[in-house]
């Protein structure tokens, strides 16, 4: 329920000065049926309010939107600019993502994307905090791969190649977003281990890579 009302909601609010929008405009917007039931149940959240054909957001409502479009739209820039993706696929992880973000993935996306503005398609990206105040530093939510030490895991998160030649051999190794590694040894080389497989990756490559750690 919690994903198709953050839908709906997101379909309402198009920018920060427009935060209403008619039952057609919603329905043309939003990816899935939008309902007499599903709008009485934001209602009875207190997160719209609605006057005949026309529903607008609330002071509540309008910030939950504005944390589902910031969400979606810092996914697509992470997997345009980082995984390099193609429109119609970052689209529909980017959907799944805005849902299950953590606020503090989400504030260290930001940051390593440097605090983008704009996504992909060219639509603003709602700020947070961590552009308000200027942070340079991501929290250790997320961490280069280097950071593990012996006997560490992480879940990889992205793969941020300098080049494209670089992201096809590794994600031909199998290290893709969701694979868990298990930081083996740091020298001469990184060896991480992986669903069976040990590798050994020069600082360079390493450093492409970032994770998630896990217990």
């Amino acid at each position: 329920m919690r994903k198709t009302l953050e839908e709906i909601l997101e379909a309402v609010w198009t920018d920060e000065s427009t935060t209403s929008a008619t039952f057609d405009e919603i329905r043309g917007r939003c990816p899935i049926p939008v309902t007499d039931e599903l709008v009485e149940a934001l209602e009875r959240r207190h997160l719209v309010t609605r006057e005949g054909q026309h529903v607008t957001l609330t002071y509540v409502g309008r910030g939950e939107a504005r944390k589902v479009v910031r969400r979606h739209r810092l996914a697509k820039s992470l997997f345009a600019s980082v995984l390099d993706l193609d429109a119609e696929k970052r689209e529909t992880v980017a959907c799944e993502a805005e849902h299950t973000l953590l606020p503090e993935v989400e504030e260290a996306i930001c940051i390593l994307l440097g605090h983008p503005t704009l996504c992909p398609d060219n639509k603003p990206i709602p700020p947070g905090r961590c552009c308000d105040s200027k942070r340079t530093l991501a929290s250790s939510v997320i961490v280069c791969l280097t950071s593990l030490d012996p006997g560490e895991r992480g879940r990889v998160t992205f793969v941020k190649a300098k080049d494209h030649a670089r992201l096809h051999r590794l994600t031909a190794f199998g290290l893709t977003p969701g694979t868990i590694v298990q930081m083996h040894q740091r020298f001469p080389a990184y060896c991480i281990r992986f669903e069976g497989t040990e590798l050994a990756i020069n600082a360079d490559a390493a450093e492409d890579i970032y994770v998630t750690k896990v217990g």
